[in-house]
């Protein structure tokens, strides 16, 4: 076998057949199952020895580039990271997506819930005008933030209505009437 894998060709071939007598060992419809098993085997060591001279011809021959032209190397790592990069990116902006929806799904309920406090349709209507609006997607780093912002919003809208429900409900007091001076027992002239 080894003289048979000197050249790439014939390597890549007699993997080839070999994968292929793997099948043909394991479909072929015959009734003894002692002779078969031992083929099977014998196919299979063959197929997984192939396939490990195969792997040490693409080690050889990558160790070699890589000694002559190392640039190769570089640019190989590059696109792996760029990949990786991109990859991460999407990941990041699937998070963000899911952030996005939950935060618009905890604004809704924040405004049905002072809608149901207030019993009135304006005071609920900004709130949820608010929260059905898109949220924008500058870049990672400012959606974090936007969020961070977008919670305390909806919280202090929330105070501020609860506020205004309470000063509803309070009966106004008439303004105090201004402080009158002491009548001096001597006037000035």
């Amino acid at each position: 076998m080894a003289a048979s894998s000197n050249g790439s060709g014939n390597l890549v071939e007699e993997f080839e057949e070999s994968f292929q007598a793997c099948l043909n060992v394991l479909t072929k419809q015959e009734a003894s199952p002692y002779v078969e098993k031992e083929e099977v085997k014998v196919e299979v060591e063959r197929f997984i020895d192939l396939a490990r001279q195969m792997e040490a011809f693409f080690l050889q021959k990558r160790f070699l580039l890589s000694a002559m032209k190392p640039e190769l190397l570089v640019k190989e790592d590059n696109n792996e990271l760029k990949c990786e990069l991109q990859r991460k990116d999407e990941l990041l902006r699937r998070h963000y997506d899911k952030i996005g929806q939950w935060l618009n799904l905890l604004a809704d309920l924040q405004g049905h819930t002072v809608y149901n406090k207030c019993q009135q349709g304006a005071g609920a209507a900004p709130a949820l005008a608010q929260a059905a609006s898109p949220m924008p997607q500058p870049c990672q780093v400012q959606q974090s933030v936007q969020a961070q912002q977008m919670a305390a919003a909806a919280a202090a809208q929330q105070a501020a209505l609860q506020q205004q429900a309470m000063q509803q409900h309070q009966v106004p007091r008439p303004p105090l009437p201004p402080a009158y001076p002491a009548h001096p027992a001597h006037p000035r002239r």
